[in-house]
């Protein structure tokens, strides 16, 4: 208590030493006359005046906006701040230093966050900040601080300005071919490229319009009589949906299931397989399995919000959440770590869908366990793939054994 009072205190002990000493110096030349004493008091004069005129001047009623070129992003790209200064008088400032708040990561992973301009006596100014480089997430752009100060260092003025802004930065995914996708998958399981592309030649009856369904699918005859929009249900249809899991368990290469996530559920939906997605960490409710640009624009969200949870495994999912391995759809589990254990317990849940599991690997030659860990899920009716960190957008590159 007593220590905040004194810091209180401090600058206006300054303000009446800098004012006794501008007295002091007046008396001093007033007595000693003399071509010195004037000269050292007119010099001083200047300096002391604009220190003490600092000290009263109202930095905190500035008017300050701060304008951004996007608010969404994918991850590695930069964004522009402009900010806006304007005041009502032109007291001059010798400087002022602009800073951007920035919380979490993006103050971690940005370098540009503040800058020195010169006002003196202009009314209004500006400046540009370029965020280089932003990070996946979700985050905001909290305060701009100003500060500046006097010739001689006695007095420093600072004001915080709230402008809370938030800036979504979107994954990267790549668009991975069909090719790709073919090494990717056996022939015959659900998402292969011919279910992808769902050519199906055997219709077994019609149902309503779902976002995501083909304009070659609708069934003009039963559009017409219904009127609404209908399209073919085909026999194989039902084995054509995917469920994608994401292992948020932490790692080194959890960023890199999370742009495999952000690549599959794309390549996916643009071909017209209905997704659904659930985090293993569950700290929201799984996605529900759909199609079209608004499923792609709910995944991308979530992947893009997602953090490694070290809570967050999919054993703890399978635990608590079986319904999401439940469901009669193909299910993609994507993870950085398989073992033995998790195997048994992804085999203990599984029922009659075909279940894929993908293990993101740093190195690209597979250990001892993870050569047993593939053949045990393959003995279980699971297919494992391992993939090499940080090479999908070259395509999806499998880990081979040596």
């Amino acid at each position: 208590m007593m220590k905040s009072l004194v810091e209180k205190m401090r600058p206006y002990a300054k303000v009446v030493v800098l004012i006794s000493l501008v007295v002091l110096a007046f008396g001093f030349a007033m007595f000693q006359g003399g071509f010195l004493s004037w000269f050292l008091f007119y010099t001083f004069l200047p300096f002391a005046l604009y220190s003490i005129g600092l000290f009263f001047y109202p930095i905190h009623k500035f008017t300050v906006t701060r304008s951004l070129d996007k608010t969404e992003l994918r991850t590695g790209e930069s964004i522009e701040a402009r900010i806006e200064i304007t005041r009502k008088d032109r007291f001059p400032l010798l400087f002022l230093l602009v800073e951007e708040e920035l919380n979490g990561r993006l103050g971690k992973n940005t370098s540009m966050k503040k800058a020195f301009i010169f006002p003196w006596f202009r009314k209004s100014f500006s400046i540009t900040f370029l965020l280089h480089n932003l990070p996946r997430g979700e985050h905001g752009l909290s305060a701009i601080r100003l500060k500046t100060g006097d010739m001689i260092g006695l007095f420093e003025k600072e004001a915080n300005y709230d402008l809370p802004k938030k800036v979504l930065v979107w994954p990267a995914y790549y668009d991975l071919s069909y090719k790709q996708l073919e090494n990717f998958f056996n022939q015959g399981e659900a998402g292969s490229v011919k279910k992808m592309q769902r050519e199906h030649s055997i219709v077994s009856g019609v149902r309503e319009y779902q976002p995501g369904d083909q304009m070659s699918w609708i069934n003009w005859k039963a559009t017409a009589n219904k009127n609404a929009i209908m399209t073919k249900e085909f026999e194989e249809q039902k084995s054509h949906d995917v469920y994608l899991v994401l292992d948020e368990a932490s790692s080194e290469s959890f960023e890199d299931s999370v742009v495999f996530a952000a690549s599959f559920a794309h390549v996916l939906l643009k071909k017209g397989i209905l997704v659904g997605y659930a985090g293993s960490a569950m700290h929201e409710a799984p996605l529900p399995i759909r199609g079209g640009d608004g499923q792609l624009q709910r995944i991308l969200y979530r992947l893009a919000k997602t953090e490694a949870d070290e809570k967050g495994s999919l054993s703890s999912l399978l635990g608590s959440h079986q319904t999401v391995l439940s469901q009669n759809v193909a299910i993609i589990l994507i993870t950085s770590h398989l073992d033995q254990r998790m195997v048994e317990q992804i085999s203990a849940y599984k029922m009659n869908q075909s279940i894929t599991i993908v293990c993101i690997k740093k190195e690209g030659q597979l250990a001892a366990e993870d050569l047993f860990a593939k053949r045990s899920a393959y003995i279980r009716g699971m297919r494992v793939s391992y993939l090499e960190q940080g090479h999908f957008e070259s395509g999806l590159v499998e880990v081979m054994a040596q």
